[in-house]
């Protein structure tokens, strides 16, 4: 059934703009280290306190005052030892060790370490054969960082590191930028789960996994909900209606987009109190897109093919979710083509799946677009860093082209 008042196409640029007015940041939070992998600061991190709090030992060895006398041979004798953890009763005095271990506090400042291997003993004295010098193999306090300091600042992206540096100084609650709640659908009576075995006209879901994979860059998979539903639009309106769809951040809804007797999204949508300012837009691949909003809430209705939604969901889901999550999206990039794209007309400016190479002779980073047959052909995608933007009414590309380009290999 064909719509009475064609709809028109918008342009991506224009639905970047109305992301830009409609969507707006979430507030920060706090969040416990084992769930801040992965998120952005939303403020700087100052040391608490000197790192490390004393002066330590950096390894295990023997601590003294260095003799000013002359001569590089002098003894020592042990007074005692201490492990890390532990306190010494007292500071070594002149002509005085103490025998410690890596990570133990130095009980006075102005001592050295002789690390074991160079120890000598002696009964109870330790014989230095050489010249030592005050502060050797030990961690001063506030070498690493003195209170105050900006250990990581605003902005910083989350990583095993940074997440050991919080723990360090006793930051356990970090204020990162919210992660946005997504509940996502697909739909059809023709997809059946992975691991079934499909039947006549049947294909498998491999929309879900993607979809989730993609997510899970950027969102913690506590934060995604993701179900199938049939061609039944009663069921779609009332799962619509129902938790989690009633109140997460962004809704996806995969296949359902375009205009066909079966295709219900765009209705259902409509129902359910959403306004959908584009459902079309001017691309290839991707073009039955509807992108929409209810209060805060926002929706995006997938075409149903994989590389139509690995295309919409870089070009403009991830737009959304960057804006939830109040960080930039990577800039976009004219790089040149490492080889010809021969016969890439289309009348809709194409997003090409491509590779990322150098080339070696002008020392200089290249695209080289991937072989894809279609808007169904996932494994084309197997190899994609990139998505450069083939121009309408565009009949080739020779070799060294500048194709304006976005990065996708930070997804993983």
């Amino acid at each position: 059934m064909a719509d009475s008042i064609p709809v028109p196409e918008v342009e991506v640029a224009d639905v970047w703009r109305l992301l830009d007015e409609r969507v707006k940041p979430l507030e920060p939070e706090r969040v416990p280290l084992d769930k801040a992998l992965g998120r952005i600061l939303r403020e700087d991190i100052r040391a608490t306190a000197d790192q490390p709090p004393f002066d330590r030992s950096a390894m295990d060895g023997y601590a003294f005052v260095p003799s000013s006398a002359p001569g590089n041979f002098h003894l020592y004798r042990i007074i005692g030892s201490i492990k890390a953890g532990e306190v010494a009763e007292r500071a070594p005095g002149p002509g005085e060790a103490l025998r410690v271990f890596t990570g133990a506090e130095l009980p006075a400042p102005g001592l050295a370490v002789l690390m074991q291997e160079e120890a000598r003993i002696e009964g109870d004295h330790l014989c230095v054969e050489r010249e030592v010098s005050s502060g050797e193999n030990v961690r001063r306090c506030g070498s690493d960082a003195r209170r105050g300091d900006i250990l990581l600042p605003k902005e910083r992206r989350l990583g095993a590191v940074s997440l050991a540096v919080l723990a360090s100084d006793g930051q356990v609650k970090p204020l990162v930028a919210a992660a946005p709640r997504v509940a996502h659908a697909t739909t059809g009576d023709e997809i059946v789960p992975p691991e079934s075995t499909p039947g006549a006209g049947q294909i498998r879901n491999s929309n879900q996994i993607l979809i989730r994979s993609l997510l899970q860059s950027v969102i913690p998979s506590r934060n995604i909900h993701q179900e199938h539903w049939g061609d039944d639009p009663v069921a779609a309106a009332a799962r619509l209606a129902a938790e989690p769809f009633a109140n997460v951040d962004l809704i996806l809804i995969s296949g359902g987009a375009s205009v066909g007797d079966h295709d219900y999204t765009a209705r259902v949508l409509e129902e359910a109190g959403f306004e959908l300012p584009v459902r079309k837009i001017n691309s290839r691949p991707g073009r039955p897109l509807i992108v929409g909003f209810r209060g805060r809430q926002i929706v995006f209705g997938l075409p149903g093919n994989p590389v139509s939604h690995y295309v919409c969901f870089h070009l403009m889901v991830n737009y959304a979710v960057a804006r939830l999550r109040g960080v930039p999206m990577p800039e976009w990039h004219p790089l040149p083509l490492a080889g010809p794209l021969p016969n890439c007309f289309n009348r809709r400016p194409t997003y090409w799946p491509a590779a990322m190479e150098t080339d070696r002779v002008r020392n200089t980073r290249v695209v080289r677009p991937l072989a894809w047959n279609n808007s169904g052909h996932l494994a084309a995608l197997l190899h994609a860093q990139v998505l450069f933007c083939v121009p309408p009414e565009t009949k080739e590309l020779p070799a060294g082209s500048p194709v304006n380009s976005f990065p996708v290999y930070f997804f993983g």
